[in-house]
């Protein structure tokens, strides 16, 4: 049976993959943007969107890792 605690991390871990596929498209878009767009203001929002993936999927091992316990 899975108990409220639980099923409340399942729905942050749903929430935190949704997030983290969204910015992945983001970011795909982005660096598609960035072959005709070689500004410093579009290679700083990448790297800022490709941090922000980063620390969403330290997140997700975060919230794996509490729900495994």
């Amino acid at each position: 049976m899975v108990t409220g605690k639980k099923m409340r991390k399942n729905k942050k871990l749903k929430k935190l993959y949704d997030h983290h596929k969204y910015l992945s498209k983001k970011v795909e878009e982005l660096t598609e943007e960035r072959k005709m767009d070689r500004s410093s203001e579009s290679k700083a929002l990448l790297m800022r969107l490709k941090k922000t993936k980063l620390a969403m999927k330290d997140a997700i091992a975060k919230a794996k890792a509490a729900l495994t316990k």
